[in-house]
């Protein structure tokens, strides 16, 4: 068994539960199981490793980065874009940024595609995001792939679900339509940080290609308020 661990942006219920019933209908639509073997979150850092002697320091440490953020900004809150093709892994995305936009290009969910979106640097999000990443490179015991692509803020609704490029373009099409006909709103305000450990037989050392989706699980270590 193969383990890997995460560090985890949850937002506030009332987004999530929305969030949650559209990748249901989407992942049921299409047959793809990938997504739903995660909790409703967006990956602040994903897969990295850890000993099992530095986990009490990796909490301890994840436990400051919340603290440190809830002071700067609590319950900070970023805007949802809408849905996106997610080519990269796939599938379909729902994608974030972190500025504010004209009023000629206000939010809309199920917008265009976002593929060219740049966090602000001085959103709390991105301060988290950073702040974080130095933290577990910097901790003994733990390793951030080299090969991890650059953050993008996303909640992944659909991937690695092989789909024909066909097929993917009506998926994402549907979870448009399936995002504006529940309503889910513009704004997110983040709710928690979570620290998760996942486990895989099939992914083997190699975490970056999507092999865990055949059988993946995964277990909440920990959980700060934001």
């Amino acid at each position: 068994m193969s383990n890997r661990y995460g560090v985890e942006l949850v937002f506030e219920p009332s987004f999530t539960s929305r969030v949650y019933r559209a990748r249901q209908l989407i992942c049921g639509q299409y047959g793809s199981w990938a997504a739903e073997m995660h909790m409703v979150r967006m990956n602040l850092i994903p897969y990295f490793e850890c000993s099992p002697t530095a986990l009490d320091l990796l909490a301890h440490g994840i436990s400051r980065m919340a603290e440190q953020s809830r002071r700067r900004s609590p319950r900070f809150s970023i805007n949802c874009f809408g849905v996106s093709n997610d080519k990269e892994m796939g599938g379909v995305s729902l994608d974030f940024h972190n500025t504010r936009l004209s009023d000629a290009s206000t939010p809309r969910i199920g917008g265009p595609d976002t593929d060219n979106l740049q966090p602000a640097p001085q959103h709390p999000l991105v301060q988290l995001h950073e702040g974080t990443a130095e933290f577990i490179s910097a901790l003994p015991g733990a390793s951030i792939s080299d090969g991890q692509t650059p953050f993008r803020p996303h909640i992944a609704l659909l991937e690695h679900g092989g789909l024909p490029h066909t097929v993917l373009a009506d998926a994402t099409e549907f979870a448009r339509g399936i995002s504006i006909d529940l309503a889910i709103p513009a704004v997110a305000r983040v709710w928690r940080l979570a620290l998760l450990r996942y486990s895989s037989d099939a992914a083997g050392d190699d975490w970056s290609k999507g092999g865990w989706a055949s059988d993946l699980s995964w277990k909440c270590l920990h959980s700060y308020v934001l």
